[in-house]
């Protein structure tokens, strides 16, 4: 009888959230400055280097033209499946299919 009502008495604690103990105040981490007109501030690594970026004339032609504006499906659609290159068929389908999943997504939600 004693057992149960101490069980009872006193809560078990497993599963309770536990909390850091406080920090005591210290220095604050100096941060790198990095100059960004001489490289490109990706080094993950703690001894790696930051690669240093090159004239435009170095880099590859392809490069400076992925982030040109893609056609849309209106204007593939306009095109014509069959005039279109075959990336362009490619995105063309992707497009598709997006739109018919978002349209289904809806349909779904609506029930």
């Amino acid at each position: 009888m004693l057992a149960t009502t101490r069980r009872l008495a006193k809560p078990l604690l497993t599963g309770a959230r536990s909390f850091a103990a406080k920090g005591k105040g210290g220095a604050a981490a100096a941060e790198e400055v990095v100059d960004l007109t001489k490289v490109v501030p990706t080094n993950i690594l703690k001894d790696g280097a930051h690669p240093e970026l090159k004239d435009k004339s170095e880099y590859p032609e392809w490069l400076f033209t992925l982030l040109d504006p893609k056609p849309t499906l209106g204007e593939l659609d306009r095109t014509g499946f069959d005039n279109l290159e075959m990336e362009e068929q490619h995105r063309y389908l992707v497009l598709l299919n997006r739109r018919s999943v978002k349209a289904t997504n809806a349909e779904k939600a609506k029930k």
